[in-house]
Formats: structure tokens, C-alpha cells, sequence
């Protein structure tokens, strides 16, 4: 297998920041072994769970008071992405016949204890792994800022009852915490930084002395090392992306996967559909200020040729029975030939196929011709990163959009109506005033999104945001990731750096999410009821007291003539407001007719 060995330094360095690379030069001395470490045999990869230990207790609380019908035993409560990251990792190990990789996926298995109505234990699905696997290094996967949690609890519990075992870390966040020197890491003997596929690698043949030196990684223990010298400062990047081998698909129960949940761009397809995931980009044209992408891939876009991308989706819909495949990538169009290629091809062979992109794409590189050959290839589901409605604060985020730009490629989107475009926006950027956000509630509601997600403005670590609001910001000192899906203030763990005040964008953002998602649902009020009533459904499930849902559902019920169900979810809709205080305050704050003669809201018709 070929591959770049091109090790980038300087001014091509990915991610690898001063006070680190100055950190790892020091003392470059012989250090002695504590005790010499067993060989690398067994390896263990944790895919760590998106969920907190918190909200796994509460959703089986949920579970035990609300029996078979509670939120999760129903598999589109959550959100269950194939590890694709660690398939890379295990593909680069299947010529090694001395070592043996296996992959724990714990999201999958914690949701599915959930689904069987079996409380979950960390302390003991962590122990119950490790009894199984016999590793002798556990590689831990921590991409989102939702998972840290998880990861140092996994991690700590490991060093404190399997001392033995050599704990590494990786992904996105990861490295971003790891370059910011974060204290927090101590429990990791090793992080992999950025892309690790030759990291992970390196690091083990170093531990098995089959290689003299390791590149891209930080040493937090110090006794593994042979020599101090051994490590060398900078990251191993891999220009061409098709001399990396196909994930081992293989190596989980792929083909099994969507009986437990979805994914975020696959909501537009039966439920009953086998689902996976693809890269085939590394890295985005854009600089948002927000965005870890550039951080973490470097800069500049890497891809794989259409010829891989097919070939990849061939293996998994003839070999694994794949039916529909979200690619992950930050810039799927970023070159216009090879999606082309690409959708041509999908055209010819005729599968049974479809495919979403809910990550995000670009709009200012679509054109009609490229929509259409998408829509035509089976796609059906698009992200749009649009963020603000103000010109000014796109430009202070460094988006490469303009809202003339926006004016011109929203046209497109009428062109092409079998595809869902979803469009998320951030609010409460710092600097953000409520007139400009006020123009992003105008946005949302102006153009023909199918969905609005509003995202609070959380700086991710070692993102341009998060530097200049460390260098500025004399009570930023870094946040925490809240992922609690309720919708009380009280609940949220975050804070917001705008001189608007926390609460204010929580609920102005909320508010925003119940005017245009539901009151003024363009779909609901015609364009496409089926599509807007799937998508209510799919809300009652995971919050099913979501009164503003279930009036949707009864208004979308009857457009469709159903009216039997039109009428339970008036019920269920006045049932809520007749017990719940937030939601008749919402109903009357936001004017939301209830077709019900009986409702003494001033709101009833």
C-alpha cells in the first residue's frame, strides 16, 4: 500500500500549536523506562456515547414511567452514526498479523440496554468490555465536545482498575484540548492529534519497537518513551486520500445499525432503511471562525477521487446491503467535476439508492445543473450552513457568504422539491446585537427552507472564535457542551458570550425555533403537508409532550383527510396546555389557533 510519508512542518503544520510543539522540544533527555511495557497485542477502540451519564439516567427514568410507549424503546429518539473514524483506524491494521483490533461501539450499546429497558452503568459496561476484549491498549474516539464526559470517565476508569492498559485518545476535540494544553487529559497516556490513521499506527509499532521514532501524537506519560528525542514535533498528513484503504466496514454490524436510530440527514427516508456513512473530503475551502475544520484537517480540501467514492458506495450496498448513505463531509461540492462524476455514475447504476449530505454544503457552489444531477443520482436530504441573517456578522464569522449571494442561490431550491434543505443558524455571536438577530429570524422565514435549526453559539476549542476570546475575554476560560434537549432555560449548561444575556438568546432562539418551524411551518401550510407532518411525528417521539407538535399533527391531519388522527392530536394538544403552564403561555405568546371550540385559551376558533 502506497502513501505520503511527507511529514509537515512549519508553516504546513496541522494543528500542532507553539506552546505545544515548544512543550514537546524540552528536555530532549533518555528517559528510563518505570517498567518496560508488555507488547501490543490486543487492541480495544471505544466509540464513546454522544449521550451524557445524566441524560441516560433520565431517559431510563422515562422509560420505567412510561413503559413501552417511552421515548427509548422507539429507535428515531436517537441518533446512531456507524464509528467511521475507527473504521479507518482498523483498516490500517488488517496486514499486521501480530496485533489483533477489535471495535467497541458503547453509543450503539448503551441506547440498545436503553431500548431494553436496562439501566445503564458506565462503571460496568466499561469493565464488562475490558473482561471481554483483554486489551492491552484501549484507543478512545472523543470527536464531539458532547462526548468529553464520557471519554474522561472511560478513560480515568481504565488508568484507576487496568493500570496495565495504555489509554489513547483522539478526534476532533481532542485535539483541540490537547493543543490548548487542557489539564483535563492527564488520564490519556497518549493523544493521537488531527487525522491519526499513521499516528495510531506509528504509536503502536513505536510501543512494539517495530519503529524508532513517533510524530503527531503528545506524550503525557513520559515512562512509554524510549527516548525524549523520539518524538518528533509536526503532523503526518496524507495528500492523496485514495492510497488510504477502505474503512473496514466489517469490522461492526453495519448492516444492523439502523434498527436503533437514524441519522440526521437520513430523516427523509423510511425508518426500515439499512444506513451508513461516508468521507470523501477532508477539510473546506472556508474559514469560519467557528468552525474546528481547518484546526483539525488543515488547510485547503482533500478528496477522494469519484472513482473510490464509487467504488466504496458499491462494497457497501452489494456486499452490506446498504440502502442509503449520509457523506460527513464539510465540502462535498467543493469541486464541481467530480460531483458530476459521481451523480452521473449513481444515475447509471440504477440501485436502489439515496443518499444526504446533513453536515452542510456550501450554497454559494451549487448551480442548476449540479442540483438536478443530485436530486436525479437519489439525494434527498441537504444542510445549508446560512448562521446569520446580517451581513456584518457573516463577515466577522468569515463565511464565505453574502446575503446577495444567499438572494441569488436560494432561487435553486425551488428548482428541486424532492430534496429536504434544512438551514442552521448560530445565534448569540459574540457582538451580535438583537436587531442583527433579528435579521436571522427574518432569513429563516423568508427563504424556502424545509427546517430552521438555531445553534446557541458555543466556541469550540482551538477555533479562531475560541483564541480571540481567550486572548479578549477576561471570564472566558473555555465551555462546556450542553446537550440536553429540553426546553427550559434551566436546563441549559452553556454560556453565551453576547451582551444580550444568556437567558435572552436561549429564549429568543427557542421562540425563533416554535415562529418558523411550527406556527408559520411553510410546509404545513401547504407547500408539502406530508413532509411537514413526518416531521412533527418524528418530534412527538422524542418530546412527546411537544404541544406545539401535536397542534401541528391535528392541523396537518385534517389538510390529509385523516381525521381521526387529526382529532388525537388536538386531544393530546389540549391535554398538555391543560396541565402544562409553558406551553399555554407559548400558545398565547405566539398566537397559535387551536381548532377546538372548547379551549378557553384567547387563541381557540
Amino acid at each position: 500500500m502506497s502513501c505520503s510519508n511527507k511529514i509537515v512542518t512549519g508553516e504546513e503544520l496541522i494543528q500542532i500549536k507553539p506552546n505545544v510543539t515548544q512543550q514537546l522540544k524540552k528536555e530532549k533527555r533518555l528517559v528510563k523506562y518505570s517498567s518496560k511495557p508488555n507488547p501490543i497485542k490486543n487492541i480495544l477502540l471505544i466509540n464513546i456515547p454522544r449521550l451524557t451519564i445524566r441524560q441516560l439516567n433520565d431517559e431510563f427514568q422515562s422509560t420505567l414511567s412510561l413503559g413501552t410507549q417511552s421515548k427509548p424503546t422507539v429507535k428515531t429518539h436517537y441518533e446512531i452514526y456507524p464509528p467511521l473514524g475507527l473504521l479507518y483506524l482498523s483498516s490500517m491494521f488488517k496486514e499486521k498479523n501480530n496485533v489483533d483490533l477489535q471495535i467497541f461501539d458503547m453509543h450503539l450499546n448503551c441506547i440498545q440496554m436503553l431500548q431494553k429497558n436496562t439501566i445503564v452503568n458506565w462503571k460496568k459496561v466499561v469493565d464488562d468490555a475490558i473482561k471481554k476484549y483483554k486489551p492491552d491498549l484501549v484507543g478512545i474516539s472523543s470527536m464531539f465536545g458532547a462526548s468529553f464526559e464520557g471519554t474522561k470517565f472511560v478513560g480515568e476508569t481504565i488508568k484507576k482498575h487496568y493500570k496495565d492498559i495504555i489509554v489513547v485518545c483522539g478526534g476532533v476535540h481532542m485535539t483541540g484540548l490537547a493543543n490548548n494544553n487542557d489539564e483535563n487529559l492527564k488520564f490519556a497516556d497518549f493523544i493521537c492529534l488531527n487525522e491519526s490513521e499513521y499516528h495510531f499506527l506509528w504509536l503502536v509499532e513505536y510501543l512494539n519497537n517495530e519503529k524508532d521514532t513517533l510524530t503527531g501524537v503528545v506524550v503525557n506519560n513520559k515512562t512509554l518513551l524510549r527516548n525524549e528525542a523520539d518524538l518528533i514535533p509536526g503532523s503526518h498528513v496524507v495528500q492523496d486520500l485514495d492510497t488510504l484503504p477502505i474503512p473496514d466496514f466489517g469490522s461492526i454490524d453495519l448492516k444492523n445499525y439502523y434498527k436503533y436510530g437514524i441519522l440526521s440527514g437520513a430523516q427523509t427516508i423510511d425508518y426500515d432503511t439499512p444506513l451508513a456513512t461516508m468521507q470523501t473530503v477532508r477539510g473546506c475551502i472556508a474559514r469560519c471562525s467557528f468552525c474546528a475544520v481547518r484546526s483539525f484537517n488543515g488547510l485547503g480540501v482533500r478528496m477522494h477521487s469519484s472513482k473510490r467514492v464509487l467504488e466504496e458506495i458499491d462494497l457497501l450496498y452489494n456486499k452490506f446491503g446498504i440502502r442509503h448513505v449520509d457523506f460527513v463531509d464539510d465540502d462535498f461540492t467543493y469541486d464541481r467535476q467530480r460531483v458530476m462524476e459521481i451523480t452521473d455514475s449513481i444515475i447509471d447504476r440504477d440501485y436502489n439508492f439515496t443518499w444526504s449530505i446533513g453536515n452542510g454544503v456550501r450554497l454559494g457552489s451549487l448551480d442548476e445543473e449540479m442540483l438536478k444531477n443530485m436530486e436525479k443520482s437519489g439525494c434527498t436530504y441537504l444542510s445549508f450552513g446560512i448562521e446569520s441573517g446580517d451581513d456584518e456578522i457573516l463577515r466577522q464569522m468569515k463565511k464565505p457568504l453574502t446575503l446577495e449571494i444567499l438572494r441569488e442561490k436560494v432561487k435553486l431550491l425551488d428548482i428541486c422539491p424532492k430534496i429536504y434543505y434544512r438551514a442552521n443558524f448560530i445565534t448569540g455571536y459574540p457582538g451580535e446585537t438583537k436587531e442583527q438577530l433579528q435579521k436571522t429570524m427574518d432569513v429563516a422565514e423568508k427563504y424556502p427552507w424545509d427546517w430552521n435549526l438555531f445553534s446557541i453559539c458555543k466556541p469550540l476549542p482551538d477555533t479562531d472564535l475560541w483564541n480571540e476570546l481567550l486572548e479578549n475575554n477576561a471570564d472566558f476560560e473555555g465551555v462546556g457542551n450542553n446537550t440536553d434537549q429540553d426546553y427550559n432555560y434551566s436546563s441549559y449548561e452553556g454560556k453565551v458570550f453576547n451582551d444580550a444575556g444568556d437567558e435572552y438568546i436561549f429564549n429568543t432562539s427557542y421562540d425563533f425555533n416554535l415562529k418558523s418551524n411550527f406556527k408559520n411551518n411553510k410546509n404545513l401550510n401547504g407547500r408539502n403537508v406530508v413532509r411537514a407532518v413526518k416531521d412533527f411525528e418524528r418530534i412527538v417521539v422524542k418530546v412527546e409532550n411537544h404541544a406545539f407538535a401535536w397542534n401541528c399533527l391535528a392541523i396537518g391531519y385534517k389538510k390529509l383527510k385523516q381525521y381521526e388522527k387529526s382529532e388525537h392530536a388536538l386531544e393530546n394538544t389540549m391535554e398538555i396546555i391543560k396541565k402544562n403552564s409553558f406551553w399555554r403561555k407559548k400558545f398565547i405568546e405566539h398566537e397559535f389557533l387551536i381548532d377546538d371550540t372548547s379551549c378557553t385559551l384567547p387563541i381557540s376558533k
